[in-house]
């Protein structure tokens, strides 16, 4: 068995493993979850390319609202001359200038800031999840290099059993099976190590690419959380904040009014559309003696569009009103979701945060004390190694399960905020305590 455990440490130390001494290695940076949250803030791609997307649908609105290009005109008249009462025409320049019915480019800006509302909306919902994803990558690291420590604690714990279980079975005062025991266990407390290592590589990694950070660079070799997260709102101001504030909700909003503004568009179309120019036209000299003999011209043509095809309007119009049925039941469908997010993160963080407390105050002091106990009894010859085993096994349990249960609660308040749309820790205009 002995071999067998170091065949265990020489294939750790080949791949870079080092659990006894998890320090070793390159210097890695230590980051609290408020600096992560807000490099990527400033630094994340997915959050940039959202902002970026939003601006550009805010610099649509000047545009919906502009009048069409006008036309310029220039006629070279043939050799055969159109001639008038006071002499031939020679050139005619023109310009002309569409202006549609009074109300459409009114609707058509009113569109495109429904839209760009609508986008902007959308940069906050790709902010929100990108936020959340960092809290999770924090939380997942944190509980990852807790447990490290934790495993590596016990692991030591055994080592110290194992000697006692040899020195015992060297004097005969024990059996060959509790130093069996003792090895076994170390070994599978070696191999949570290598796992836990793993996981918290992969977790380092992936909170460099949210960050944005090179690569190359050094992993964040830990998370320090803040203090426990206290939720000062009760069910019904969650739910209140959401519909206010949640990214979704608006931009469902926003499409509805889009929409309906369509549908006013649409319904312009029965009306005409005027065009006005100006057309200058040169006369040659003439040969008549009218006093206006060879003097230019000039006119204003006035065009109007004759809304002439029904079944193209009257299907635009049928189409306009069917979408914006469909934005609404869509608007109706988030808010559904809204409240089913919000009530299930914050049952989530409420049993998360039960589930710390209990293993901090009840499952670990317990935990810690029957292990104590149990090597002292077994140093003194009055319990088994199976019950060494399994009280050490049970603290490291009860250690594990508290760094899992602060992830969560972490995890399900940055949920929750992602569920409301808001940052719960300064919440303006609260009315409440929590339920």
């Amino acid at each position: 068995m002995r071999s067998v455990v170091s065949s265990l440490l020489v294939v750790a130390l080949q791949f870079g493993f080092s659990p006894v001494g998890l320090a070793q290695g390159p210097a890695r940076e230590t980051l609290s979850l408020d600096q992560a949250l807000a490099e990527a803030r400033a630094n994340n791609p997915e959050i940039q390319a959202a902002r970026e997307r939003g601006r550009a649908a805010r610099v649509r609105i000047p545009q919906a609202s502009a009048l069409p290009d006008p036309t310029l005109g220039y006629t070279v008249m043939g050799p055969n001359f159109i001639e008038t009462r006071t002499g031939p025409q020679d050139q005619v320049y023109e310009a002309e200038q569409m202006i549609p019915f009074p109300g459409k480019l009114w609707e058509r800006r009113r569109m495109a800031a429904a839209e760009a509302k609508a986008a902007e909306a959308q940069a906050k919902a790709a902010e929100r999840d990108v936020l959340l994803k960092v809290a999770e990558t924090c939380a997942d690291l944190y509980a990852a290099e807790a447990s490290l420590r934790a495993v590596e604690e016990v692991r030591q714990l055994l080592r110290s059993f194992e000697n006692i279980a040899q020195a015992r079975y060297a004097s005969q005062g024990g059996s060959q099976a509790d130093v069996a025991k003792a090895q076994a266990e170390s070994s599978e407390a070696l191999r949570k190590l290598f796992l836990l290592r793993q996981q918290r590589e992969a977790q380092a990694a992936a909170l460099n690419a949210l960050l944005n950070r090179d690569p190359q660079a050094p992993p964040v070799d830990e998370v320090a959380l803040p203090d426990q997260p206290v939720l000062s709102l009760n069910l019904s101001e969650l739910l209140a904040f959401a519909r206010r504030h949640r990214p979704e909700l608006e931009e469902a909003s926003s499409i509805v009014a889009r929409d309906s503004h369509a549908s006013a568009l649409a319904k312009f179309g029965y009306l005409p559309d005027v065009s006005v120019g100006f057309q200058y036209v040169q006369i040659g000299g003439g040969m008549t003696s009218d006093p206006l003999d060879g003097r230019d011209a000039w006119m204003v043509p006035i065009k109007v569009t004759i809304p002439l095809w029904q079944n193209r309007l009257v299907s635009e119009v049928r189409e306009a009103k069917r979408n914006l049925a469909a934005t609404q039941a869509q608007l109706k469908q988030a808010e559904n979701m809204t409240e089913a997010e919000v009530r299930e993160a914050y049952a989530r963080f409420m049993a998360a945060r039960h589930v710390a407390a209990l293993a901090e105050h009840a499952l670990i002091p317990e935990a810690q004390l029957a292990a104590r106990s149990a090597q002292a009894a077994y140093e003194a010859g009055e319990t088994t190694a199976l019950n060494l085993i399994d009280s050490q096994r049970l603290y490291l349990n009860a250690k594990i399960s508290y760094y899992e249960a602060v992830a969560e609660t972490v995890k399900s308040f940055a949920a929750l905020e992602r569920a409301v749309g808001l940052d719960l820790t300064n919440v303006p205009g609260r009315t409440g305590g929590a339920q």
